[in-house]
């Protein structure tokens, strides 16, 4: 059951998405959640979106409110209530999605927001396990009562995942588009630097900021670690205890709610299909993939943008198939594709093009680090994107 609202008539823009996943049971009910977003758009209201996508039960939240995160923890900043239809409870049933009831506050591009709420029944089973951001969880009880100047006493667990909220709208002050980046885990910053949002798309939302406001959009972060394009299928060895859901849908079957749904969006950037090629995958499957990824969001979007799949972590027979796929998407990328940017070349060794540079690896051989994660934003052609009505205009 889906109640997202997508008409973008009043110009409401996503600012802020994490991509739903199956998460493992924490034993979280009856606990209070303050998890921090950082946003890559503003405006003078927001609405958060809540998802119970793989819950196997309703849930109930209660105390719901969002605030700005001061730059100054000596300064407490005001706690807005979050409603849904007037109310400040909401059950989500099982694979239930909502948006909240507008709030008037402003808030800033690139500026932190908390979302805060207290899990009044039920088991938090979705969200998102890669944050690079640390959130925290009280103990058994509704602390949002508690004076600010003494909550942090309050929240003794600390998270790197987000639980239960997927996402942030804002109603900017004039028209803005957004774009979606969509990908694996090298989209959700896998080896970046926590709480810092060093991850390729964050450094793509400043250098469209940097650009002036016909270029400025929204960038929103589609990514789930090890995801696959036409595959939800993760071979797990014996003794190794990883549940594959945690991994999320196919791409191709998440496109429905991690793309098609965004308020705003107008462009997409796809980065993914290095998962696929490392289980085995055939090169003409992942083509065949992003062939038909591109017919799919053609229907909705101005525009898609393809990407050659990043260097490392490859078999001998594993190479070879990446080299098929790049060199398709740099010779035909282009009939599927408005443009194609090339990440691979930026990134790999220059005595082996299927290994990533030593300057940009994070440490697995798989991952960019953040300077690495900088070099790709930079290869991405912002003058491609459709960019944003000029308010000046």
């Amino acid at each position: 059951m889906m109640n997202l609202e997508t008409n973008t008539r009043m110009n409401w823009v996503a600012a802020w998405y994490a991509a739903p996943v199956r998460m493992l049971s924490a034993g979280l009910s009856g606990r209070t959640f303050r998890q921090q977003v950082h946003l890559h758009a503003g405006g003078s209201q927001v609405r958060v979106r809540l998802s119970n996508r793989y819950g196997d039960d309703a849930i109930t939240l209660s105390s719901v409110s969002v605030e700005n995160v001061n730059k100054n923890p000596l300064l407490v900043s005001q706690a807005h209530v979050v409603h849904f239809e007037g109310n400040p409870t909401v059950t989500l049933k099982p694979g239930q999605e909502i948006m909240s009831d507008p709030v008037t506050m402003q808030v800033d591009a690139f500026s932190n927001l908390t979302i805060t709420f207290y899990l009044a029944q039920g088991e938090a089973l979705t969200g998102h396990s890669g944050a690079r951001q640390i959130s925290s969880i009280s103990g058994i009880a509704d602390v949002t009562k508690m004076p600010r100047e003494a909550s942090f006493l309050a929240y003794p667990l600390l998270t790197a995942s987000w639980w239960l909220i997927s996402g942030v709208d804002v109603l900017p002050s004039h028209p803005l588009n957004a774009v979606v980046t969509f990908g694996s885990s090298t989209t959700d910053g896998y080896g970046s630097t926590p709480n810092e949002n060093r991850r390729w798309p964050d450094y793509l939302a400043r250098r469209l900021a940097d650009a002036g406001e016909a270029r400025f959009m929204s960038v929103i972060n589609a990514g789930i670690d090890a995801n696959q394009l036409t595959s939800s299928a993760i071979p797990i060895p014996p003794g190794l205890m990883i549940p594959p859901f945690l991994f999320g849908d196919a791409g191709l079957q998440r496109l429905n709610w991690d793309v098609l749904a965004q308020p705003g969006a107008t462009d997409l950037i796809v980065h993914i299909g290095s998962n696929d090629l490392r289980l085995e995958i055939a090169g003409s499957t992942v083509i065949e993939g992003f062939q038909q990824l591109s017919q799919q969001v053609r229907k909705t979007y101005r525009k898609v943008f393809g990407t050659t799949i990043l260097p490392g972590g490859y078999s001998a027979s594993q190479a070879e198939q990446y080299q098929l796929v790049n060199t398709w998407i740099r010779e035909q990328g282009h009939q599927w594709f408005d443009a194609v940017f090339d990440f691979a070349s930026v990134l790999e060794s220059p005595d082996q093009k299927s290994v990533l540079n030593p300057l940009y690896n994070s440490g697995d051989g798989l991952h960019p680090n953040d300077e690495g994660y900088r070099v790709m934003a930079e290869a991405v052609d912002i003058s491609q994107l459709s960019g944003s009505p000029d308010a000046a205009t």
